[in-house]
């Protein structure tokens, strides 16, 4: 690992859906050891319900409200200067109720989640039977379990959508 300093301008960005993913220092970065990416969720949006298999992650809330479920427990409002820690193997959803962007810091480790996102991007714009094995196939390879059915559930509980 080198020392490195990574200017706003020159940090890689990338959207899935209307989620939005920064971040300067990833596995590439880090030796593998870790990634940090800095997450603006639109109102009323819900990050898609996950479980890691492969990495433990830590969420700083910068700006905004947002609600998460960790395992069995759910915080419905969790103000901006929380954290919370998302063990592997722990499923995980947060979402933003409120009418402004929420923005958090992801710290994920190991690294490497980065090119999950980089790789499921052009996969999301896809449609068709193939993209369900495209997008399957890369949940496995790194690891996640996609919670469909627990999507479901909170998009109806709290009237947002993915």
């Amino acid at each position: 690992m080198i020392p490195k300093v990574v200017r706003p301008d020159e940090a890689r960005r990338i959207s899935l859906y209307d989620v939005v993913f920064r971040y300067g220092i990833g596995s590439a970065e880090s030796d593998g050891k870790l990634s940090m990416l800095e997450v603006t969720i639109p109102p009323r949006t819900l990050v898609k319900p996950h479980m890691h298999t492969l990495e433990d992650e830590y969420t700083l809330i910068l700006d905004g409200t947002v609600g998460a479920s960790l395992g069995d427990e759910t915080v419905e409002e969790i103000p901006a200067g929380s954290w919370l820690a998302k063990p592997r193997n722990v499923r995980h959803a947060m979402w933003n109720v409120s009418a402004q962007p929420a923005r958090i810091l992801e710290v994920v480790m190991p690294g490497g989640i980065e090119r999950y996102f980089e790789q499921i991007a052009p996969v999301l714009t896809e449609h068709g039977p193939d993209w369900t094995k495209r997008y399957d196939a890369l949940a496995q390879e790194y690891g996640l379990e996609i919670l469909d059915d627990w999507s479901n559930e909170l998009q109806t509980r709290y009237g947002i959508t993915l």
